[in-house]
């Protein structure tokens, strides 16, 4: 769910609530470094984890390998390959999607609806908040508990997710009961309650959670803030310029906002049922259409995505946390669209700025430099200009220095192209990491859903491995000089203002926000050219210059 004013990698989106499993992805991809794939979002917790296909025992050393030989060199790991996908249209225009995994006796469906938080509007949070009350406020004549025991009593789960382009709801069942647990989930989707008095649980519970992501919850707070920064625009609101919903903002939602969001976004033009598991296409065709009997045809909203105005120059913002003794950097650039034939390099160019071996990774990351965390990546939405962002968790006496240390390795990767080992080395990363969860039902589900929330054909990873290995220095070197721009980034920093304002101010006009109090401005530290990136040794905390506002 959204905020106007989150492999477990980084790309996802909205709410502040604990179970609104896109926004911790997102975050954690962000923590992970995990460019050149769309997050998977995470089971929702309490469902039953998938278990692994049984192994035969690994075999015995050869005896007669010598003492000292080395053994031979292994090969290239093989990529995941996407099974055949199996597509089937409704007379209603819901399509169906159909992947055989006969791992486990196991399906997994995801009902991916086009609608998530950029769809919120003017009441942030309504994609989120509607898609849990789906769960939480019954369908059909059913309750909303006595629903979740009908499911249960199949051996299923259900859990719903929301990002910033879809809506997930997610359906586990053994797969010989799938027909009943369709059914069931028909009626979530097609036939939802929407209770008033669940409705008023729901926006309680999200109103605390947003209040303790506030306070506590570092990554939440810069998102929320590089968002609104990168997706700016002069006279209107980008769908995609907030990331979560503020404690303040979520009382505003209505049962008449959910019945309405569900009504425009949730019509069979506009939903794609993803089957993966044991069962054969035929079966779950059949399973669907019994299932889904709304026959609306009509299209769905549409939105304007307006080209986002980057910043005129580096904006520089701290998240205020007093007395923390570290500090979360994230530098936000916006590069190409996520169908453009430059994303792949740029996702190259974030591998290379910040992966495991990267330059940020080489001169930060302990135990050669003060950084716990290093990463950087880009991150999937299905309309316009991709984010690339970077990130780097230091204690808070080294924040000047990592921060001038971003902006100096972002500045170098857009002045001179890269070296040849530098983009090979981040390619096969990237295309190592793609596809790992395709081997189980739960994988290959969530990577379809995933793909249809961005729109990418079902050859996406063949295509998208081909890609990377045609990527040149030069290419990569000119979109990262196109897209990794400094001078007009957004950096956000959350940690104690009072103690890093001061050597931050060397880079820029510093703003200061309380997340606690809807990310208002406390105060602006203006730019001292002079100001030391470091604390002078033995310095305690110094309080900033500072201007009033």
């Amino acid at each position: 769910m959204n905020e106007r004013s989150e492999r477990r990698d980084l790309r996802g989106r909205r709410t502040a609530r604990p179970w609104l499993s896109w926004t911790a992805a997102l975050a954690a991809a962000v923590a992970c470094g995990c460019a050149g794939r769309a997050p998977h979002p995470p089971a929702q917790a309490g469902a039953p984890a998938a278990s692994a296909p049984a192994t035969s025992a690994p075999a015995a050393p050869p005896a007669e390998v010598a003492r000292g030989e080395q053994p031979p060199p292994s090969g290239p790991a093989k990529p995941a390959r996407m099974p055949a996908i199996a597509w089937a249209e409704l007379p209603s225009g819901l399509r169906v999607a159909t992947a055989v995994n006969r791992a486990l006796p196991l399906v997994e469906v995801r009902v991916v609806i086009r609608g998530g938080s950029a769809a919120d509007g003017e009441r942030t949070g309504l994609a989120a908040i509607t898609g849990e009350l789906l769960l939480r406020g019954g369908a059909g004549g059913l309750p909303g508990r006595e629903l979740l025991a009908r499911v249960e009593s199949l051996g299923a789960s259900l859990r719903v997710d929301t990002g910033l382009d879809a809506t997930v709801i997610g359906l586990r069942a053994p797969s010989d009961r799938l027909a009943e647990a369709a059914l069931l989930l028909g009626h979530v989707v097609q036939r939802p309650r929407l209770d008033a008095a669940e409705l008023a649980k729901l926006k309680a519970q999200a109103a605390e959670a947003a209040r303790e992501r506030a306070r506590s919850d570092a990554r939440w707070g810069a998102l929320m803030v590089l968002f609104r920064d990168l997706y700016a625009l002069p006279t209107e609101l980008h769908p995609y310029a907030s990331f979560g919903a503020t404690a303040a903002e979520l009382p505003q939602i209505t049962a008449a906002d959910c019945r309405a969001f569900h009504a425009a976004w949730y019509v069979p033009k506009n939903t794609v049922v993803v089957v993966a598991g044991d069962t054969t296409p035929e079966a779950a065709r059949a399973a669907v259409e019994k299932a889904f009997t709304d026959r609306r045809g009509a299209e769905p909203p549409a939105l304007s995505f307006t080209e986002p105005v980057p910043p005129a120059s580096l904006k520089i913002t701290i998240v205020d946390r007093p007395k923390s003794a570290e500090s979360e950097l994230f530098l936000g650039v916006l590069g190409p669209e996520r169908g453009a034939s430059e994303w792949p390099a740029l996702a190259v160019a974030g591998e290379i700025l910040g992966g495991p071996s990267g330059r940020l990774s080489q001169e930060l990351l302990e135990p050669r430099g003060p950084a716990r965390d290093v990463s950087a990546a880009p991150l999937d939405v299905a309309h316009g200009p991709v984010p690339l962002l970077a990130h780097v968790r230091v204690p808070a006496a080294r924040t000047g220095l990592a921060a001038q240390a971003m902006l100096e390795h972002a500045e170098q990767l857009a002045a001179a192209a890269p070296s040849q080992d530098e983009v090979d080395a981040a390619a096969r990363r990237l295309a190592a990491g793609l596809g790992l969860g395709l081997g189980t039902a739960t994988g290959l589900a969530d990577e379809i859903a995933v793909m249809q929330a961005l729109d990418l054909p079902d050859d996406h990873h063949e295509s998208y491995r081909k890609e990377l290995r045609d990527i040149t220095p030069a290419f990569a070197g000119k979109v990262a000089h196109d897209n990794v721009r400094p001078a007009h980034a957004a950096i956000v920093v959350v940690g104690d203002a009072q103690a890093i304002g001061p050597m931050l101010s060397r880079l820029g006009d510093v703003k200061v926000v309380d997340p606690t109090r809807a990310f208002e401005r406390k105060r602006t530290i203006p730019r001292d050219a002079s100001a030391s990136p470091a604390p002078a040794p033995g310095a305690g905390r110094a309080a900033p210059a500072e201007e009033p506002q």
